[in-house]
């Protein structure tokens, strides 16, 4: 090369050399801070996609932390319902205790009951001081606030709303409707003419146990209940009577001349104990100024009043419906039989009508009902001697001895709710809730609403701030004006509460204060299970899920920023042999032009 003004091989060595500087450069950028993308300039799209997985880790831990944060609210409250259980059951023993009142003196129930009113009062002291972070946990603070127009509140016998997310709404609105009403099991029996005709002996039996009645020869309908109610308390069985609808006829042929008779025997049969028809008739004498006189003779079938009626001179009737009214209602015999009435004023006369049997009548009859609803109740007669016939019901006349209840059918805000008994509960991602309705609101196509208006705690434990990444949780108040259930209060316990240890006789009988426990321990406990359930079977399987995910973007976003060192270290070696050749081709290129000198010597 000859020509000196223009060194090209100093330009390509100049431009090799900055190549192997920026690869060296960077090598050494990406070994000294461990990431591949140090600026946008080094993967532009990677870039992208690193931001983005960056923030879903970052969204993923902090979900964890928040899950594990709830977990230990979670846990602080079932610590203190836990011991609120542990009281509970110190109370049952004492009122078990102090209900032995045979073998125990006055002094020993007092002090059981002083221990009563101090667990009581450790209950309510519990309840109110129970907090995380300053926030009451226990106390009904963290409940659910709902609202319910006084229409909709008298068809509730009770609500709870245990889980709540509202999303973007600032209300949530239940809709519960009955498809089908629950039933009670339950047989009827119908009256038996004069009562039982033997001495008979059947097995009650219902969901809460069974009892053996010995039924007498002749026992009505009225003995047979009250034998039934009177173990109410062991089988869970009662039994109501339905009253005879008495016969009637009427005989009318003219305008206020209908007289009409009714059934006035009290026996429980339409026929009868003696199981007899009345048959009334009305003669014409066929004779002058005969009188109005009336007779009745009976047989083994039929009980038969002849009414003779009056004629004048000519041998016209001249009975008015009044006269007969008169003549029966003050007759011994026939009033005994049947109860008369005439039509309006009974001016009309009446006429000759032959013998007609009182009809339309129905027999008395009991029916044995389970004591609740649901497909859990039954009713069982088992005959063991005797006859004892029972039937589906009365009006189908289908022979039966066990009949089983069935639970309510329900939707709520559209959806299948699980019925149990008059209950109806629906359980979601989103929602808990449930429904009791009463016993009169228990009708098909009947509905009840309520609107959850606030309250709760909410729980963001998972990455999306969404409905679905949430859990609302209510928890009621744990106190003694709240704790129980139907048969009263966890306060009527205590001294003064008019359900005490010193109360118990015969207008509080200690089943009540044992039930009250009972009740308040289920309360409770089914609180407890609640949370324990969202504590292992959401939050610390959404901690699982999250780990899970948090290890696998996070390899996925290393994949993309972090430096491989081991391949780094080649490039670096490699840029630095390039670099340091680069600079002695750099120096020999630009000696070259010197040879030109020798040209010139």
């Amino acid at each position: 090369m000859t020509r000196i003004n223009t060194n090209v091989a100093s330009l390509r060595g100049l431009r090799s050399l900055n190549k192997s500087t920026s690869l060296l450069d960077t090598s050494l950028t990406r070994l000294s801070t461990g990431l591949k993308i140090n600026s946008g300039k080094d993967n532009p799209s990677g870039l992208i996609a690193s931001e983005t997985l960056r923030s879903q880790v970052s969204a993923i831990e902090q979900s964890i932390k928040n899950s594990n944060r709830a977990s230990n609210v979670i846990a602080t409250a079932d610590s203190a319902l836990g011991e609120v259980t542990n009281l509970l059951n110190q109370v049952r023993g004492l009122v078990q205790e102090g209900l032995n009142e045979g073998a125990l003196s006055q002094d020993e129930i007092e002090a059981n009951q002083l221990q009563i009113d101090t667990a009581l009062s450790a209950i309510n002291r519990i309840s109110a001081n129970t907090s995380f972070a300053g926030d009451k946990l226990i106390d009904g603070s963290k409940a659910f606030r709902t609202q319910a127009t006084a229409v909709d509140s008298a068809k509730l016998g009770d609500f709870q709303v245990n889980e709540a997310v509202f999303g973007s709404s600032s209300t949530i609105t239940l809709d519960a409707t009955i498809v089908t009403a629950a039933t009670q099991a339950s047989l009827d029996y119908s009256a038996v003419d004069g009562g039982l005709a033997a001495a008979t002996t059947v097995e009650i039996g219902g969901a809460s146990g069974s009892q053996v009645l010995f039924l007498g020869a002749t026992s009505s309908l009225d003995n047979v209940r009250d034998a039934v109610n009177g173990v109410t308390d062991i089988t869970g069985v009662t039994a109501t009577k339905t009253a005879k609808v008495a016969s009637t006829l009427t005989h009318a042929n003219g305008v206020n001349s209908g007289v009409t008779f009714t059934d006035a025997r009290t026996s429980d049969s339409v026929l009868g104990d003696a199981n007899q028809n009345i048959n009334v008739s009305f003669v014409d004498p066929s004779a002058n100024s005969a009188a109005l006189g009336v007779t009745v003779s009976n047989n083994a079938t039929d009980i038969n009043i002849v009414v003779a009626l009056a004629t004048n001179a000519t041998g016209t009737i001249t009975s008015t419906a009044a006269d007969v009214e008169t003549l029966l209602n003050a007759n011994a015999d026939a009033n005994a039989y049947v109860s008369t009435t005439s039509e309006n004023a009974g001016a009309g006369v009446v006429s000759a009508e032959t013998a007609a049997a009182l009809s339309g009548g129905t027999d008395a009859y009991l029916t044995f009902n389970a004591s609740n609803y649901g497909a859990d109740e039954f009713v069982d007669v088992n005959v063991l001697s005797g006859t004892f016939d029972t039937v589906d019901t009365v009006a189908a006349g289908n022979s039966l001895q066990r009949d089983i209840g069935s639970d309510i059918v329900a939707r709520i805000n559209g959806q299948v709710a699980q019925g149990s008994g008059l209950r109806a509960n629906i359980r979601s991602q989103q929602l808990d809730a449930s429904f009791s309705f009463t016993a009169a609101a228990n009708t098909d196509a009947n509905t009840a609403s309520l609107t959850i208006t606030g309250g709760g705690s909410l729980f963001q434990i998972g990455q999306d701030v969404s409905a679905a990444g949430q859990v609302g949780i209510g928890i009621e108040a744990v106190n003694t004006a709240r704790l129980g259930g139907v048969s009263g209060k966890l306060f009527e316990l205590g001294s003064g509460g008019g359900k005490s240890l010193l109360d118990v006789g015969p207008s509080v009988p200690g089943s009540d204060l044992v039930n009250i426990i009972e009740e308040a321990v289920n309360r409770v406990s089914t609180l407890r299970g609640r949370l324990g359930a969202i504590q292992k079977n959401v939050i610390e399987t959404n901690v699982s899920s999250l780990g899970v995910a948090l290890e696998n973007i996070s390899e996925a976003r290393s994949q993309i920023v972090d430096t491989d060192f081991a391949v780094e270290t080649a490039n670096l070696t490699k840029a630095q042999i390039l670099n340091q050749a680069g600079i002695s081709v750099l120096s020999i290129a630009n000696q070259n032009p010197q040879q030109v000198l020798s040209l010139l010597g």
